[in-house]
């Protein structure tokens, strides 16, 4: 229908855009477990310590040279070293380093400048073996090195795997 000739229009009478789709209603959690404040988090025990960016921890034990026992594969060996390189840097707090992935080594007997008991070789293929693809056993291999040793420096940790301190595992 057009406009009548006795009737102006403004600038108000023009047809308006509505917003849509309009404001955003309030969030609330619905679902039983959901966690919604950082005290609910587990943390510590089979949950350990999470850290950031603990995938970049794979990526510094891959620029590594690793000596593999007989039975061993790479894969499980890379997996170990990162979890125990995440664990360490989950502890103090941070994501991890070089430094990590040293200890990491110097724990299950990679670490060229450490001379590693024999019996931490002849058992290290059974520790790594599968841990790729088994969660349970990696978190028990994680769960099995105190806290205290992980937090140590590299060459505090190779005094004590000299003073006598081994992988159990």
């Amino acid at each position: 229908m057009g406009q009548q000739p006795n009737l102006e229009l403004g600038p108000d009478d023009l047809p308006r855009a509505k917003a849509s789709p309009g404001s955003a209603r309030r969030w609330r959690p619905s679902r039983p477990g959901e966690l919604i404040k950082i005290a609910d988090i587990p943390s510590g025990g089979p949950f350990g310590v999470a850290g950031p960016d603990a995938g970049y921890a794979l990526k510094l034990v891959e620029e590594r040279d690793l000596e593999l026992l007989p039975g061993e594969h790479h894969h499980d060996v890379a997996v170990a070293l990162a979890a125990l390189a995440t664990a360490r840097a989950g502890e103090i707090g941070r994501g991890p380093i070089a430094d990590d992935v040293a200890v990491g080594m110097v724990i299950l007997g990679f670490d060229s400048e450490t001379e590693t008991p024999a019996a931490l070789l002849e058992r290290r293929p059974g520790w790594v073996a599968g841990l790729g693809h088994n969660a349970a056993k990696l978190r028990r291999l994680v769960a099995d090195v105190p806290a205290d040793l992980l937090a140590l420096p590299p060459d505090g940790i190779r005094q004590q795997v000299a003073a006598g301190w081994a992988f159990r595992g």
